[in-house]
Parts: structure tokens; C-alpha cells; sequence
């Protein structure tokens, strides 16, 4: 009877601590009001309706080469990036993130270093779902388990099917309506269509990129005592 009162009495005792260990490490969301982020601050300002879009920098030219074949090149860069500052290192167990567009080859990397100096940060890879494309608009959480003060988030840039060609048939059209409106001149009109023509003959293309978009970022650890 000793023996089975123990064993009650200890399958009990270790019922309570391991609930208080789990109420204890049970995430929280961290408030909005924590976080900055100077290039983007709609991806933390706790609205799911407001979006922000990665700044790019770069085109991509297509066309004939110097020997003759089709030639993909991308002038400045693909890779955008943008930062999210916690107000004080924090154990952060996962982040969410609120997709508005597909983000390609989407990677998070994260450290606890303050910047004090034009020196670059030094940043430690989180490995979750690593470089992936982002699709959808579903929340997708992404495990941290660590202290962090900084977050970074990169991804490829997007083509912008809708700014294909310097000299491309879409601005002529507005250059046509511009002109029938009295806001250009004939010789404006004439000029592009000329340039284009010379594009199209080269088989010559220049698409503009266009960055990802993201509603929120939300992050879940705890808070400070």
C-alpha cells in the first residue's frame, strides 16, 4: 500500500511541475510597440492590413550577347533585405510571418550584437525552413529558440511583368494619350518610338524588379519581468 500511495503521490508532484514548467515557457507575442523597422515599418506595427515591400535595387537585362546568344543578366542585385529591432535582447522562440505576395528564396538570420560602429553586424543563420519560397497569405512560423536583438529578413526580388523594356509598348500608349491630352510633344512622342524600335530590332528587354511584400512580422517569446 506504501508503495502505491508513493507512486500516486509522485505521478502527481511531477503532474504539477510539469504543468508550471509549461505555463511557464509558454510563448507570449511580443508587442508591437518593441519593435522598429526603418526601411519597412508596416511589417511591425501590429496591423494586418497595412504591407511592406522590400527595397530593390537592381534590373534584369535580356537579349543577344556579344556572340550571339540569349543572355539573362541582372544589373545591381536580386538579394533585398530589411531589419526588425527589438528594444532589448530577448528570448524569442518562433516569429510569424504574414505573406502578401510569394517571397522567394526567403531566409531569416538574427543576432544579439548592438551597433555601436559603422562595423556590419554579425549575424548567425536561422536554419527553419531556410530559403524557401513564401507562398500564400497564411502566418508562417519560423522557429528561433534564442536570445535576439536584431532580425534580418532576406529574399529574392520579383520581375515586374508590368515594367518590361524602357521603351516598351505600355509607354507608348501613355505617351500617345499624353499627347492627345496636350501634356507632350510630337517630338517626345516621336523620340520614344524610335528608341523602341531600335530595342525591339536588338531583341533587347529590360524588366524592372519589383520586392516581395509582407503584412506583419509577429514575434512570440518572453517578455521581461
Amino acid at each position: 500500500m506504501n508503495k502505491l500511495v508513493f507512486s500516486i503521490l509522485l505521478l502527481l508532484i511531477s503532474g504539477v511541475v510539469g504543468c508550471a514548467i509549461l505555463q511557464e515557457s509558454a510563448p507570449v507575442e511580443i508587442s508591437a510597440s518593441r519593435l522598429t523597422c526603418k526601411k519597412n515599418p508596416e511589417m511591425v506595427d501590429g496591423d494586418l492590413e497595412t504591407i511592406g515591400i522590400f527595397e530593390t535595387d537592381g534590373t534584369i537585362q535580356k537579349g543577344p550577347g556579344r556572340r550571339g546568344q540569349y543572355q539573362r543578366r541582372v544589373e545591381g542585385s536580386l538579394r533585398t533585405e530589411t531589419l526588425i529591432k527589438l528594444d532589448a535582447p530577448t528570448y524569442i522562440a518562433y516569429v510569424e510571418v504574414y505573406p502578401a505576395s510569394t517571397i522567394p528564396r526567403f531566409s531569416l538570420d538574427i543576432t544579439v550584437e548592438e551597433k555601436l560602429s559603422n562595423r556590419p553586424l554579425t549575424f548567425e543563420p536561422v536554419k527553419d525552413k531556410r530559403g524557401e519560397k513564401a507562398e500564400g497569405e497564411q502566418p508562417i512560423r519560423f522557429q528561433i529558440g534564442r536570445n535576439i536583438l536584431y532580425l534580418r529578413l532576406t529574399a529574392y526580388a520579383l520581375e515586374d511583368p508590368e515594367n518590361v523594356g524602357v521603351y516598351n509598348e505600355a509607354n507608348i500608349r501613355k505617351m500617345e494619350a499624353a499627347l492627345k491630352s496636350g501634356e507632350a510633344s510630337p517630338e517626345a512622342i516621336k523620340r520614344l518610338q524610335q528608341q523602341w524600335e531600335r530595342q525591339k530590332r536588338r531583341g533587347a528587354m529590360q524588366i524592372d524588379l519589383k520586392g516581395a511584400a509582407i503584412r506583419e512580422v509577429k514575434f512570440y517569446g518572453r517578455e521581461p519581468s
